[in-house]
Order: structure tokens, then sequence, then C-alpha cells
């Protein structure tokens, strides 16, 4: 409360002493394009007095009441002069300035656009040749939009389901693909597709941008969304800039939080190399001999700190010659700490009987790290050449008591820790190189190593007595264990493409593509045998006997499960050539038409249940078409016609028949070695308005045929229910998507959009589940995403931002039921964020946020079929969370 109260209390006083003159506003923009000019030169004639624009091309002059001339210039534009009389209360001022035809005729422009507002890339969205939905890094910033992750989820269509997983149109995370800077990049997750979008702060980002249909320039499987996210570059002015915040949720700063034993989420825990690589019976004899842990199971608490973050950003052009190299240096790091208590979940069987129920706290810890380095350089006018590296961490480490009941009416009181650590280091390389006006070779490659390491995931099971008192629980021997894994991955693409200019407006486009990818998993478990030990548990979270004397004196035996059927080894290599032209058929209508061909090897070896190596090979040829076309209505009005064939191949896990769980009672996951390809059909329509304001309108229908879609099951397996994969027979997405952005009155705008959308999926036969035909798994049957903006400015470089976000994602099957139980469906989910910032000059921002405001409980529920009643099985709260920080640039 006393975080609340401060914060509050400091909106309050900011709003009460922000005041000032009216001053002389408006826009620069390209009277062809619309398209704001920035640094545009503007000069009160006869004086001194002057301003530029800024990246949105936008400008604000302080000027005394009564009539003015004003000197508009820009580089290769003609200079304009404005008459103007300056009043309380004028309108914001549209300066259309027209390009200088002879100075552009014989001079070749080499300076980069400033796609990072938002206007810059609404003209790039109402410009490019397929559909395609965009946010840029100034944007992010005003709405409080800390990562990748957190913007993409503001676009029309797309929610984020549990663990980060991205669902577009109802579709899953494989129906999707991620690329940086234009590049493939591989996931660190092994149980996504998709690189988590949160390892993206976006203090890294220039822009993110969405395509929600396919062009055949692109890897063809996809039929969600293609997120191209484009990191941050120098465009010509130097800087230096400093940010930090400090912030936390105020349900966890300064509270008691818990943690199990690890120095550092800089570290990660280890287990000595001759435990893991010798054989079995060295293994026993070693364990006894050394304490090949770095970490116990004790269990620490302290009071919660507020989490700390920042980062440091700098920018500069060199001249070498007569060329420009470009140079930007960037990294950042943040913490955190968020605590859920009071929650639970239940499991059912089909009478609605509850079979397993927990209540639990969870204490999670987290640490993001990521780093960003380009240089570029221009070797001819029409030559740019430039270099990427992005690295990334991201650990974190989430304690869990819980306590409650299993199936066989056990009470039990479980400890457990749980820690992943991500990690990304990508290096990109690309070019462009024009020969005369007609022809363009562009290029690029890239290298892309990720990590996904579990390090010792530890878990400590007691039972509970009628008497309330505790003892260890030995049913298998196998409830207190240890358990590592690692995965590795590699992946090296290369692209290019040579564009051929003709006639009025036609391109055609000859591409070639290659991208190979290797993964690499293995995991061991440690299991505890406490068959020998009965102590007194006096304290559950500090268990003394599980320490080495006990191991070296034979009381505690520590066995060690590494089988080959614990790892696998997959790969995929993709060769593709494409061809694609565009054609201008009328000055109204555009047709981009184009088809890709891929040859795709994707294997996974693996050690079946019986310890006999196997291999899956899945080698398909395939053509994709695609068709896009534009049709100009007016100025300001187009329509686009989108149709496609894409594919959708199994994830490496999904193929690995590998069962993997991650704690006692939790769900157990195999894959399937017979799964096949899936294959696409799209048809998208949409309607798009955009003004010179800035104002848009847009409407959007499609439709998704799923031949043979894959989909997440549930099998029945000794008595449990395994998850697995299956291919099913088809299914559909079908919807409309409605964007509007308004300007309400100066300087306030409202942004809306909204999805409705019908899904649809056929399970085959065999299975146990109860609804043989059902929505997607992860689809909700509508979203909501709403956001009011206020920026007005006081003088020429006081500004002040506010934004209200509001984001409504419609119920959504979480898991699909099984033995006659209904599918588990989570509730309709509110949220609603507030961000604030204050520019007091051009070197200074102070900022500050609060999410989830409504804080409203994730409640999941389940149908029981035999008595037509609906139970609740989960439900936990997150919290509202803070933050304040202050941006310095130099």
């Amino acid at each position: 409360m006393v975080f609340r109260r401060l914060i509050l209390t400091t909106l309050f006083l900011w709003l009460a002493g922000v005041a000032g003159a009216v001053p002389f506003r408006g826009v620069v923009v390209d009277k062809t394009t619309q398209q704001p000019l920035v640094g545009a030169t503007l000069i009160v004639e006869g004086t001194t007095k002057g301003t530029t624009t800024d990246t949105e091309g936008r400008f604000a002059l302080e000027l005394a009441a009564g009539s003015h001339r004003i000197v508009v210039s820009y580089i290769s534009y003609l200079t304009q002069q404005l008459d103007i009389r300056v009043s309380e209360g004028m309108a914001e001022t549209l300066v259309a300035l027209e390009p200088d035809n002879q100075v552009l005729a014989s001079v070749t422009v080499t300076a980069r656009k400033n796609l990072e507002s938002e206007r810059a890339l609404q003209t790039e969205r109402i410009a490019a040749n397929v559909a395609i939905e965009n946010m840029g890094a100034r944007e992010m910033s005003l709405k409080g939009i800390s990562n990748v992750q957190e913007g993409v989820r503001k676009m029309a269509g797309i929610s984020i389901a549990s663990a980060g997983q991205l669902i577009v149109r109802g579709l899953g995370d494989r129906y999707s693909i991620t690329t940086l800077n234009g590049q493939p990049i591989a996931s660190p997750n092994p149980d996504n597709k998709l690189i988590p979008l949160d390892i993206f702060p976006s203090s890294t980002v220039k822009n993110i941008t969405v395509s929600k249909v396919y062009e055949v320039s692109s890897y063809a499987d996809y039929s969600g969304a293609h997120i191209d996210i484009n990191t941050r570059e120098n465009t010509g002015e130097p800087f230096f800039s400093v940010d930090f915040h400090l912030g936390g949720q105020f349900n966890t700063v300064g509270r008691d939080f818990y943690r199990m034993d690890h120095r550092s989420l800089f570290t990660q825990p280890a287990v000595d190399r001759r435990a893991l690589t010798g054989s079995l019976a060295d293994f026993r004899q070693y364990v006894k001999t050394k304490d090949i842990f770095d970490t116990d199971f004790s269990v620490s608490k302290h009071r919660a700190l507020p989490a700390l973050g920042g980062n440091l950003a700098w920018g500069r052009d060199f001249r070498v010659g007569r060329q420009t190299v470009s140079v930007l240096a960037s990294g950042g790091m943040s913490n955190g700490q968020q605590t859920m208590d009071n929650a639970w979940f239940r499991l059912l069987e089909a009478t609605g009987r509850t079979t397993d129920e927990y209540e639990y706290d969870s204490y999670a810890s987290e640490l993001k790290i990521a780093a960003l380095a380009s240089l570029s350089t221009t070797l001819r006018d029409a030559d740019r050449i430039s270099y990427t590296l992005f690295y990334a961490r991201n650990a974190v480490d989430t304690y869990m008591l819980r306590e409650g009941y299993d199936q066989e009416s056990h009470q039990l009181l479980g400890s457990n820790d749980v820690m992943h650590v991500y990690k990304l280091m990508t290096h990109q390389l690309n070019g462009r190189h024009a020969f005369g006006e007609r022809w363009l070779l562009r290029w690029s490659g890239s290298w892309s190593a990720t990590s996904s390491d579990e390090p010792d995931r530890r878990q400590v099971m007691y039972l509970r007595g009628e008497d309330g008192s505790l003892s260890l629980f030995k049913l298998n021997q196998q409830e207190t264990m240890r358990y590592f894994g690692t995965l590795d991955e590699d992946e090296w693409n290369a692209h290019a493409a040579v564009d051929y200019t003709f006639g009025a407006g036609h391109k055609l486009t000859a591409g070639l593509s290659w991208k190979d990818k290797r993964r690499d998993y293995a995991g061991t478990r440690f299991y505890y045998d406490l068959s020998k030990l009965s102590p007194v548990i006096d304290d559950p979270l500090n268990p003394d006997f599980l320490g080495f004397g006990n191991v070296a004196d034979g009381s505690l035996t520590i066995n060690r499960q590494k089988q080959p059927k614990d790892s696998y080894e997959a790969g995929n290599r993709i060769y593709a050539g494409y061809l694609s032209l565009d054609l201008q058929a009328t000055p109204l209508l555009l047709i981009n038409a184009g088809v890709r061909y891929e040859a795709s090897q994707q294997w996974v070896r693996y050690y079946n249940d019986q310890s006999i190596r196997e291999r899956r090979d899945l080698d398909k040829y395939d053509l994709f078409p695609a068709l896009n076309i534009r049709y100009s209505l007016t100025d300001e009005q187009q329509l686009r016609l989108a149709a496609s064939r894409t594919i959708t191949r199994p994830s490496f896990i999904e193929m690995a028949p590998f069962l993997y769980q991650e704690s006692y009672g939790s769900v157990q996951l195999r894959g399937n070695e017979a799964l096949q390809n899936s294959y696409n059909y799209n048809l998208d329509l949409r309607y798009e308005l955009l003004n010179r304001r800035g104002d848009m309108v847009s409407v959007t229908g499609y439709y998704k045929y799923l031949d043979e879609p894959i989909e997440r099951v549930q099998m029945l397996a000794g008595g449990a229910a395994v998850h697995t994969f299956r291919n099913a027979d088809k299914g559909m997405a079908a919807g409309v998507e409605i964007e509007l952005r308004k300007a309400l009155v100066r300087d306030l705008r409202l942004g809306i959009n909204g999805t409705w959308m019908y899904t649809n999926v056929k399970l085959p036969e065999g299975g146990v589940y109860t609804n043989k035909e059902r929505a997607l798994q992860g689809a909700s049957p509508y979203l909501l995403n709403a956001d009011l903006t206020w920026t007005p400015r006081f003088g020429g470089e006081r500004q002040l931002n506010l934004a209200l976000l509001y984001n409504l994602q419609g119920p959504r099957i979480q898991a699909v039921g099984i033995s006659g139980l209904g599918d588990v469906t989570q509730r309709p989910v509110h949220t609603l964020n507030f961000s604030a910032a204050y520019r007091f000059s051009a070197r200074a921002e102070l900022k500050m946020q609060l999410t989830d405001l409504l804080n409203r409980a994730l409640v999941f529920e389940q149908e029981v079929s035999q008595t037509n009643r609906t139970v609740e099985v989960e439900r936990y709260r997150r919290g509202t969370g803070f933050e304040i920080g202050l941006n310095l640039k130099f």
C-alpha cells in the first residue's frame, strides 16, 4: 500500500504542476507519400529562432501572438514559406513539402528512414505489397510496453496462452514463425516453435512487423503469423542514453519471499562432471566420496526488494573517406520477483469426484540480460552492408510449496524448485547493392546458437499423518529427486535475391534460401532412496537428512537414471527457391504473385523404451503458391486480397517419443514419431483507410482450411494420462478482425482492435478424449484491445504522455478433456494497464506504469458431463505491478 500511495501521489502532483502556453505546433510531411520528414528545419524569418522536427515529423515552437512568417526547409525538397497568425487554441498545422525533382535527378539520397514512429510505420503499412501490421519503438515507449511479447499481444487476433505460447487467429505456436531483421531465428524453448518473445526488451527494438498472409520470399511453415523483429540501428544522430527503473509487484515487494538454495541467477546450479559421464557402477562408488551437487534442498526466507533494471545505449556515425560507418551498442539488465499465494488446482474423474487437489504458494525470481551491437557501412552510394550481434539470457527460478492429496488419498506436502535458463546469441550479416535504376541485389546470412537448460530441478515430498506430523513419502523412491536437462541448438541461414524493375512499377524477384538447424537434448535424473531413513521432521523447509553425510555413511542412497531414451538428436535442412512478380496492372491495381519450392529434410534420432536406437525421417518436396492483390479505391482507401498454401511441420519434441514430466503429479508428455506434415489453405480479404491525420480503419475477413492438423491430445498409459501429438482429420479457422485508430481531439488518440473467430477440429479415432470435435486448443472466440493516449506538449521540448490500455481475452481451451470429462476452459481474462511519461527536455524523461490494475484471478473450469455441471479446477492471481523509471539522453 505504501508503494501504491507513493505512486498515486507522485502522479497527482505531476499532473497538477504541468502547465504552460500553447505553442505553434504541427507536422511536416512529404506531399506525395505523406510520410513524416525527420529533421526538417523551421526558422522564424528575420530571426535566429527556430526548431527541427522529431522522429514523427512533429514540431513545437513558442511564438508571441500575432503574425509571423516561417521558413520550412529540408534537403532535396522545395523550401516553403508559411504566413501564420498565432493565437490561443490554434489547430495543429500540416506542412506538406514538395520534392525538388531537379535536385533528385542528380543526387542519390542514401539516408535511411527512421521507422520507429507510429506515423512513419502507418505509411509503410499502407504502401506495402502485402497486408502487414506494425508497431514501432516510439509507440512501445508511449504505451509502457517493455518487450516484444507485450507489443505483439496488442495487435488484432493475437493472444498469449500459458508459458508464453503465441495464439494467432486461434492457431497455436506451431503455425507461426519469428525472424530477426528478416532472418529466421531458433527457439531455446523445447516446447515451443517460436522463440520466447519476452527475450527481446523494447530498448533493443526498432519496430515489430506482423504479417498474417503468406508471401513467397518467406519460409512457408506458417499460417498464423510471420513476426519480424527489427533491432535498432543508428540513423545518423549521435547519442548516448541511460535508462534505469525500479518496480515490482504490490503483492510481493516488502513481503516474505522463499527460495530454494542457490547462489545467484547470474550462475546456474551444476553437478560434478564425473558423476554424469562415468558408468553407473563408478557413480555409485563416487557419490559416496564426494558431494556431487553444489546446492541442497534447504529453503531460505527474506523480504522481497523492488526490482531494478537499466539500459545503456550509444550510437554514432563516422566518416571514413567518402564512406559512412554507423555504430550502435546497447545493453540492459533487469530482475524481478513475483509471488502467487493461496493458489490451488484439482483433478477430477468422470463423475466429478475430485481425485487430486493441492493448494500452493509460488515464488518466482527472474533475471533478464540483453545486448545488441550494430555496425553498418556504405561502399558506394548504392551499397550498404550491415552486421548485427544480439545476445539474450533469461533465467527464471520458481520455488513452490504445495499441500493436498493425490488420487490414492495420500495427504502430501511438496517442496520443489524449477529453474529454466534460456540463452540466445545470433550473428547476422546482410547487404544491399543497386546496379543502375533497375537491378538490386539483396543477400543475408546468419548463425544462431540457442540453449535451454533446466539445471537442478529439485523436489522433496512429505506424507502428513492424521495427527498432523510429517514423514518422508516413500511410495516408489522417486518422489524425492533432482533433474538436469540441457538442450542446444544451432541454426545457419543464407538468403540471396535479385530484384529487376521494369515498365511502370513492375518488379520481378528471384531468390534462393537455405536453412540448417540441429538440436541435441539430454536429461539425467537422480532419485533419492529414503527407505533407510525415518527422521523426525520439524522443519520441512530445511531437510538436513538429505545432506552428504547420510550419503557417505550409506543411510541414504542416490540412484542415477541416465538412459539412452532420455536423449535425442534432431535436425531440419531446407533448400528453397522462389519467383515473385509485382505487376502494376493499372495505376490502382497491384498484383503480387509468386511460387516457392521447398525441399525439406527433417529427422530425429532417438532410443525407444528398449534402448534401441532408431531414426525417423520426414522428407518432403513441396510447391507453395501465393497471391496478394492491392486495389486502391482512393488515395486513402484500398482493398487487399490474399490466397496461399502453406505447411505446418511437427517440431522436434513432437516427433521424439521421449517421456517428460516436470514434477510429481504433473503432466506427462511424449512425442509421436509417426507424425506427418500438415497443409494449410489460406484466404484473406482486407479493407484499409488511412488519412493524413493518421486515422486508420481496417476490416479483415479470413478463412483457413487445415488438412491433417497436428493436435495435442491425451492417451492412457498404465492408468495415467499422457499428453502426446497426433494428426487430426481436418480443421478450420475463420473470423473477422477490426482495427480503428482515431484522433478524438488534439493530442488525444483512441486505438481499438477486436477479433471474432470460429475454430473447429475433428480428432482421429483411438483417443481417450471426450470431444472428438471441438474448438482448437488455445483459441478464444473473441479478443479485444483498446488504448487511449494523451500527448500534450508544453513548450518546445516538454511533453506529457499518458496511456490507458485494456485487453480482453475470451474463454479458451486450456486442456482437452478425457475419459468422459469435458475440456478444461479458462474464463475470460480482463487486463488494464496505465503508463505515464513526462519529457522535461530533449535529454530527460520520467516514466511510470501500473500493470494489471484489475488484478482479477485467472480461473479454469471443467464441465462434468455426467452431472451436467461445471466445476472450478484451478485459480491463481498474479497481482498488480508498478514501475518508475528515468531516461537520460546525451
